[in-house]
């Protein structure tokens, strides 16, 4: 990893972990414990935000630098490195990782002791010192890391549940891996000419790879959902292509999220992108409408709109 992209991570509140790991607390594990408010994760879905971890196994390697991603990209900072090759001898083995981002996470807890902030109830404190979730998103594409099943299983057998988060581009890992609690496939782009304009893939056939990634998912026994990530005056267009692909899937979820202005993105985008929750919600009544799918819930703050292919939805 260049020394550059480190010192950026770490100011940006980034735990390194080994060559190329990392954890950082969530905004909203946060809130839960000063404000007991919770992420829409919460609220769609049953997990607890102030005992959710998030964390990656390859904080610095991707297949794409999407324009709205928050990540930091060569362009970002000036330098180059290989962002897709990753080898097992380059990374963390699975339990010193899952080690590693435990400590991270008591680390981070340290300020809000109810000993030193009377603002945070004591037995949300413990709980939060005991995670029951894994979060394997942030940044990066975590289905380059090689132990990625390994890693699942892991997570598991800790008693814990998880939820994975991937662009699609790697299907081949898709089919073959331990399956998580639940699996993320990100829809950035209904068509191919949008996706190599946002998305920016560094392999020549990402979209080929994400239209396999769908094929794949609707085979999956495992809890599936499609995130489209939403830009105003982007790739917030053509909903019946957008609900094609998701026919193909045939995922158990989508969520429609609005991009946010956050992190490395703010260099590439402006506000005029950030569309609003109105937006949202009008996007994902007319995919309801064209997939079958029954929208069953929102988190305004968040710019998230749940559609589901059940009416009722188990939490986990």
């Amino acid at each position: 990893m260049p020394i550059e992209l480190s010192e950026k991570l770490e100011k940006q509140g980034y735990h390194l972990l080994g060559s190329r790991g990392a954890y950082k607390a969530c905004q909203w594990q946060k809130k839960a414990l000063l404000h007991d408010t919770s992420c829409y994760k919460q609220r769609f879905y049953g997990i607890q935000s102030h005992q959710c971890l998030q964390m990656t196994p390859v904080v610095d390697k991707c297949t794409q630098s999407c324009e709205f991603c928050w990540r930091i990209t060569p362009s970002d900072i000036g330098v180059s490195w290989n962002q897709i090759d990753v080898s097992i001898s380059d990374v963390m083995p699975v339990k010193e990782l899952m080690d590693a981002v435990f400590m991270a996470n008591l680390r981070s807890l340290g300020g809000y002791n109810p000993e030193v902030n009377a603002m945070v109830p004591e037995r949300k404190y413990k709980e939060a010192r005991d995670p029951k979730h894994v979060a394997i998103s942030l940044a990066g594409e975590p289905t380059l890391y090689p132990l990625l099943s390994d890693l699942i299983d892991e997570i598991h057998q800790r008693g814990m549940t998880s939820f994975l988060v991937t662009n699609g581009t790697q299907p081949d890992v898709l089919s073959t891996m331990s399956l998580p609690t639940q699996l993320y496939v990100t829809l950035a782009a209904a068509d191919e000419s949008t996706y190599k304009t946002l998305c920016r893939p560094g392999l020549r056939d990402g979209w080929t790879r994400i239209l396999k990634s769908q094929e794949t998912l609707q085979s999956l026994s495992t809890r599936t959902v499609n995130r489209l990530t939403m830009v105003a005056n982007r790739n917030m267009h053509n909903e019946r292509a957008y609900s094609r692909l998701i026919e193909i899937g045939e995922p158990d979820f989508i969520e429609v999220k609005g991009y946010m202005f956050l992190g490395s993105s703010r260099g590439r985008l402006d506000q005029n992108n950030v569309p609003t929750h109105r937006e949202i919600y009008a996007f994902s009544e007319r995919l309801a409408a064209l997939t079958g799918y029954y929208l069953l819930d929102e988190q305004v703050e968040s710019r998230v709109v749940l559609l589901s292919r059940s009416k009722q939805i188990k939490k986990l």
